[in-house]
């Protein structure tokens, strides 16, 4: 099998040039060509699996984050990422339902609790006249 591959120029600041010189000597890379060609490789990855995504930021409390760690460990999540999706769309479905179903069945339970209220006092404003004649 054989695989495609370009060639790309870039012009890059001396001092980025420098950093990267820097990476390869720490990572043990060939050459910068290899440092960047990971770069790009790490950038690509990010970038796909968050193409349709939005990145959020939380501060949890340390038990609860001591909790999640538990639970991805013990293969229920397979990162943070997986386990804050997984309670969110929990929690998102639980708020759904709510809205779609709770709410109508509460204004059912208040309007049929109006309704006898009212057919209560009709009763007794009936019984006090029934008294008076």
């Amino acid at each position: 099998m054989t695989t495609k591959s370009a060639r790309l120029n870039i012009r890059l600041p001396e001092d980025d040039l420098r950093e990267l010189e820097a990476i390869r000597e720490r990572t043990g890379l060939q050459s910068v060509s290899d440092v960047v060609r990971e770069a790009i490789q790490a950038y690509l990855h990010d970038e796909i699996s968050t193409w349709n995504a939005d990145k959020i930021s939380a501060t949890l409390p340390s038990a609860l984050m001591e909790d999640v760690e538990m639970f991805i460990a013990s293969g229920d999540a397979t990162d943070i990422s997986q386990a804050a999706t997984l309670a969110l769309a929990g929690w998102v479905e639980e708020k759904k339902r709510y809205y779609l179903e709770g709410k109508e069945a509460l204004r059912q339970k208040v309007s049929e609790a109006v309704e006898e209220r009212g057919t209560k006092k009709g009763m007794g404003r009936t019984a006090a006249r029934m008294r008076v004649q």
